[in-house]
């Protein structure tokens, strides 16, 4: 979303629409914003109500852009993608569809970045499909396992809950947004009504798989009995004020993926790239870039 610009440095070059591009991913229409050259960095964002690429990583792409190829995905259901039947798993539906994607636009392989769900598939595409992963960066990832958070956690509610009731409302995307955030005066009325819109168009909110208390949702597999096969090189973020996924998240992933680094931020939420834009992005730049990854 444009309103999700940083609060730091000059305006961005690369714009929503200017990077917008669709992809054939065997059979699955995903719109994509395509921006920069060099190493190929695939950002997938997270699937709570309203949630699309650019909303999640806008405010990263120019500064990324300089040292990457960056490709924001919108998930299957999301944003501008088609929003087909998931069958079988989902993080292994959404895991096969960027190996396709990668495949159609002729990518051997890439960094790939996922945060929230876009964390628990990108660790699935890591896992089915490693010869595609070159680095994995993991932002407040779901697919792992809490160790001391109680579940449900407080997000999660608000997630499950967020078309129940009255329905969706700019006041219940408020609170969620809010919750989301360590610092609340980051949300303003302009992301609070894009994330609104996005989660009230008629044909993703029949399919969003998130939110609909009224509808089973589809299967997620259990990630973190298998995240010990990930071969890539990893790197795990994470806010320690997260209040939908907690941090012991990212402890029990240091624990069990075998070449793996964590860096925590205090006074942050689970937005990390968005509270934290300048800091993330050389954090991510030179994970990897940096003389460690040579």
């Amino acid at each position: 979303m444009d309103g999700a610009a940083p609060k730091e440095g000059s305006q961005p070059r690369f714009t929503e629409e200017s990077t917008s591009r669709f992809v054939d991913a065997g059979g699955v229409r995903v719109h994509v914003h395509d921006a920069g050259s060099g190493p190929v960095l695939l950002c997938i964002h997270g699937g709570a109500p309203g949630a699309y690429g650019w909303g999640n990583f806008g405010a990263n792409v120019s500064g990324l852009a300089e040292h990457f190829r960056v490709l924001v995905v919108d998930l299957p259901g999301y944003g501008r993608s088609d929003a087909p039947e998931i069958r079988g798993g989902r993080y292994g539906f959404y895991a096969q569809v960027f190996a396709d994607l990668l495949a159609t636009l002729g990518i051997e392989s890439a960094h790939v970045l996922g945060m929230a769900t876009g964390g628990a598939a990108a660790m699935m595409l890591a896992i089915e499909h490693p010869g595609v992963v070159d680095d994995l960066v993991l932002v407040s990832s779901a697919g792992g396992l809490p160790l001391f958070t109680p579940m449900p956690s407080e997000g999660q509610k608000l997630i499950q809950s967020y078309y129940g009731g009255e329905g969706p409302s700019p006041a219940k995307m408020r609170a969620y947004l809010e919750m989301m955030m360590y610092d609340k005066t980051s949300i303003t009325d302009e992301i609070v009504q894009e994330r609104y819109a996005a989660s009230i168009r008629p044909d993703l909110r029949a399919a969003a798989p998130e939110g609909r208390p009224e509808h089973s949702p589809p299967v997620t597999e259990q990630v973190w009995r298998d995240v010990d096969r990930i071969k890539a090189r990893t790197l795990v973020v994470w806010g320690r004020d997260n209040r939908v996924q907690g941090y012991d998240n990212a402890l029990f992933l240091l624990n069990r993926i075998p070449n793996v680094q964590v860096h925590l931020y205090g006074r942050t939420g689970l937005w990390v790239p968005f509270e934290r834009v300048s800091e993330f992005n050389t954090l991510l730049v030179g994970f990897l870039l940096g003389a460690s990854a040579r």
